[in-house]
């Protein structure tokens, strides 16, 4: 059996369980906009194609977001390395999305926040030290 995260180490720091929390956040709310975008610009089989697609990359973060809960440094860094990569590359989509209206750009750029902001409390010391010794 799997243990939980408090199971594996009870001492992780709050700034740990809040970066997760806001992980968690930010993966619900994309989930639930990627979903309604596919939904809104594709039909019939290719909108179903589109949505596996989009709930595997979605279960994928969910499982990264938990094995960073139990602690795997690996985890942490992939994350790290994932959102410096992708962060770049949303910005010229949220200046094209507010052409269009304000909502769906907010949504967005709020979920971008939650990531970097989470993954940045991922590597404050107190959060350095617990990945350390849950090795």
């Amino acid at each position: 059996m799997t243990p939980t995260p408090n199971e594996v180490n009870p001492q992780r720091p709050q700034r740990v369980s809040t970066a997760l929390l806001l992980l968690k956040l930010a993966l619900a709310l994309g989930a639930a906009t990627a979903s309604v975008h596919v939904i809104r610009a594709v039909s019939g089989p290719a909108m179903m194609i589109a949505l596996v697609l989009v709930i595997a990359f979605f279960a994928v973060s969910f499982l990264l977001v938990w094995r960073i809960s139990l602690g795997n440094n690996w985890a942490r860094i992939l994350l790290l390395i994932l959102v410096i990569i992708g962060t770049p590359f949303s910005i010229p989509g949220y200046i094209r999305d507010l052409k269009h209206g304000l909502a769906w750009p907010t949504i967005s750029i709020l979920i971008s926040l939650l990531q970097l902001i989470g993954t940045s409390l991922l590597f404050t010391g107190s959060a350095n030290a617990w990945f350390r010794r849950t090795k």
